[in-house]
């Protein structure tokens, strides 16, 4: 039987972290497991520690840097860096984890659970999106982060969400060309959310302010910034030669395109243990259902972070925080007194952060947006399954039903990046209330060897 701890979180980003830091000090045996060598997640992206990167992360990211290097110094918390959970159980007793790591799967007890996962670019199908040399934003970013590696020579940035301007300017910092940002919407539709809540805009101008600079940084650079650019089609046969604009015979070269239309939450591992889900918003994804401290509808379940809905590292910190405060309620390390009193503050510095990233998500919705794809385009890209074949079997009835015949979410991926465009294919056809495909173990790909044999 392996050890049992009182909590294990998985993700190490900003919401796993401030859960821990909030159980400080109680006395309880704590686990975090996480895919990235070093805590910080998706967001910090820290370097190995064999490179020496100067100028890793601007200012704007010096709180979680702080709350990182808080995190490393506790004790009484097992790290287990480089492993993703692929499984998780329950019983009437405990939780077991399988996480896989580079030495084999490891098998993980615990009491209490904490999923504190993060969020993926939305995969958007666009003609010629298999090209090599397109990527998702996101994609992008995390090379610069990490290692400072320019993934390409001439970019263009396409998509609805603003984020795509602050990468585009990172890349120009590094030394990349960019050859355009395009944004799909209109200038007044991205701006119409902010004046008809002008509250809440100019209460979060401070986080909005590094769009600005970014787009002051492009305009310096000579990049353009173009509104009402929707992609037609990418161009290229071996690679990525360039990206035709709707409506024009106009096409942009490049050699790299990043894509980005917002983002989902992981929710693979909340699906698999058989949590309530609510769909993320109406682009696509799933969240995960909780309650005031961040319990999920399973006993012994809580969530936090991007899993709950994808509102950006201080809003996942602070409801890691909750829910590292239900969990020493829950565990009886804590009064329900001390609890309120600690969460107070917390509560309403989340609901203003949850305001603004609802405001957000108005600004960058691509529901209107969506590039227009043909009957070839590839939709699931695991299991190479096409648009048209996808339409002609829409007809079985449920997305089940269409993996079963088709294969479309079968692949590695498991269905994250095809699934939503699946079911806004069949919310188009009236089927508004599919809940997608049935998340099967392992949730991340992983040999029979290993899961016959774990430690």
């Amino acid at each position: 039987m392996a050890e049992l701890f009182d909590l294990a979180i998985v993700g190490g980003g900003p919401a796993g972290q401030a859960a821990a830091l909030a159980l400080d000090g109680l006395g309880l045996n704590i686990i975090v497991i996480d895919e990235q060598r070093a805590p910080g997640g998706q967001i910090l992206r820290q370097p190995p520690p064999e490179f020496s990167v100067t100028g890793w992360l601007p200012r704007g990211y010096d709180w979680l840097k702080k709350q990182a290097a808080q995190f490393e110094r506790m004790v009484g918390v097992t790290w287990v860096g480089r492993h993703s959970v692929v499984d998780i159980t329950a019983d009437a007793e405990r939780f077991v984890l399988l996480a896989d790591g580079c030495d084999g799967v490891r098998r993980i007890d615990a009491r209490r659970v904490l999923i504190a996962g993060g969020c993926q670019d939305l995969a958007v199908p666009v003609p010629g999106w298999t090209l090599p040399g397109v990527q998702a934003a996101g994609g992008i970013q995390a090379f610069l982060k990490s290692q400072q590696i320019v993934a390409g020579s001439r970019f263009v940035f396409a998509g609805t969400h603003p984020l795509q301007l602050l990468i585009a300017a990172q890349v120009v910092a590094a030394g990349g060309t960019v050859a355009a940002v395009l944004f799909a919407q209109s200038r007044m539709a991205m701006l119409r959310p902010m004046l008809s809540h002008p509250i809440v805009a100019l209460r979060h101008a401070a986080t909005m302010r590094p769009a600005m600079t970014a787009w002051a940084t492009l305009a310096r650079a000579g990049v353009p910034v173009r509104f009402e650019a929707s992609l037609a089609r990418i161009e290229g046969e071996r690679g990525v030669t360039g990206v035709r604009v709707t409506n024009s015979d106009e096409i942009i070269a490049c050699d790299t395109v990043g894509l980005n239309y917002g983002f989902v939450p992981q929710s693979a591992l909340p699906r698999l243990a058989g949590a309530a889900m609510r769909p993320a918003d109406a682009a696509g994804g799933w969240a995960a259902v909780h309650d005031t401290w961040m319990r999920s509808s399973l006993p012994g379940l809580s969530v936090a972070g991007e899993t709950v809905g994808v509102a950006g590292a201080p809003a996942a910190a602070a409801g890691g925080t909750l829910a590292g405060l239900g969990i020493a309620c829950d565990l009886g390390v804590m009064t329900a007194a001390q609890a309120a009193r600690s969460a107070a503050p917390i509560r309403a510095r989340h609901r203003r952060l949850l305001g603004f990233a609802a405001l957000l998500d108005r600004v960058a919705d691509p529901r209107a947006y969506f590039p227009t794809v043909d009957d070839g385009t590839v939709i699931c890209r695991c299991e190479d399954v096409c648009s048209g074949t996808l339409a002609e079997e829409l007809g079985h009835g449920s997305a089940n039903s269409i993996k079963l015949v088709t294969r479309c979410g079968m692949g590695p991926c498991q269905g994250r990046n095809c699934e939503p465009t699946l079911l806004r294919m069949l919310a188009a056809t009236g089927r508004t209330d599919d809940p997608g495909f049935t998340q099967r173990s392992p949730a991340r790909p992983v040999s029979i060897a290993r899961l016959a044999d774990p430690e």
